[in-house]
């Protein structure tokens, strides 16, 4: 089954656990294509809910607009902040061998859609 970006970045996005975060570039990176600005034009495009206070800068921050309404979002998860931006090295999801197996078969799905051949095992590796 193949898969447009979009929908990709959104699985992935919804996959994310309670009190971790990723960035729009590890994202990208995980999924083998695309980059910060894909990820997160594809996540203002989100067709339903998603967990999108989980999906920041590399600097920690979500624009502006967001910024303000993540913030209670993140306190109940408890993910950890300094001076308003959280702290991506500490929260950054790191998966287990079945998170990395489901985000193996989205990049795989989505290479396939784009004719990109097959993503790269990803299995273990840690940012």
């Amino acid at each position: 089954m193949s898969l447009e970006y979009a929908e990709a970045v959104h699985r992935v996005a919804g996959r994310i656990p309670a009190g971790s975060v990723l960035t729009y570039g590890d994202i990208a990176e995980l999924l083998g294509s695309g980059g910060p600005r894909q990820v997160g034009a594809a996540m203002s495009r989100s067709p339903g809910p998603l967990p999108w206070w989980r999906v920041l800068r590399a600097n920690g921050t979500l624009p502006a607009d967001l910024q303000q309404r993540a913030l209670p979002h993140w306190a109940e998860e408890q993910i950890p902040m300094l001076r308003g931006r959280v702290r991506v090295t500490q929260a950054r999801w790191r998966p287990d061998d079945g998170g990395f197996n489901f985000l193996d078969a989205v990049a795989a799905a989505l290479a396939e859609g784009t004719g990109a051949g097959t993503a790269p095992n990803r299995q273990g590796e840690v940012f």
